[in-house]
């Protein structure tokens, strides 16, 4: 293959690696920002995620074009192809970016699912207080029972009656 595609697939994958990074570096920041509940920093940084996320985006379209302008299906075993048509020393280093890429992508991905799970605690917990504040018997989860063992009804009474 030309020594012009290689150039063009090292370019594309220096670009997609300082990307990937500046995501992978937002979303620790946003999991930061979770921990401590600061509504400020979520939004700046959900606003600078987005950002970013474009740019993989359009990352992803570039990597794609690339694939299909040599014939090639839209998946990685493709893109491990392309690379592994190249000579040795550059086929190698075009796999090396292209596995840290993809490191890059399943940390960024375990990252997210955490925030996720952060969020969802933090829901929760909102849930819990509104249904303590509301009384509302048929949020809450947890039954109250007497030392019988048996379950004692509960007062259809509003927090402010009591």
């Amino acid at each position: 293959m030309s020594e012009a595609l290689s150039q063009t697939v090292k370019k594309h994958l220096l670009n997609s690696i300082q990307h990937m990074k500046a995501v992978k570096q937002c979303i620790e920041n946003e999991k930061e920002a979770l921990k401590i509940r600061d509504i400020k920093q979520i939004q700046m940084i959900t606003l600078e995620k987005q950002k970013l996320l474009n740019q993989v985006e359009a990352d992803i379209n570039d990597r794609q074009e690339l694939l299909t302008s040599q014939n090639l299906e839209l998946d990685d075993e493709s893109m491990l192809a392309l690379i592994a048509g190249f000579p040795e020393k550059v086929s190698a280093s075009l796999s090396q970016g292209w596995q840290q890429l993809i490191s890059l992508h399943d940390d960024v991905k375990e990252i997210n699912q955490a925030n996720g799970m952060i969020i969802n605690k933090g829901l929760q917990q909102v849930d819990a207080m509104l249904s303590i504040l509301q009384y509302n018997t048929e949020a809450r989860t947890a039954r109250t029972y007497n030392a019988k063992g048996r379950s004692i009804a509960q007062s259809s009474r509003d927090l402010g009656q009591a």
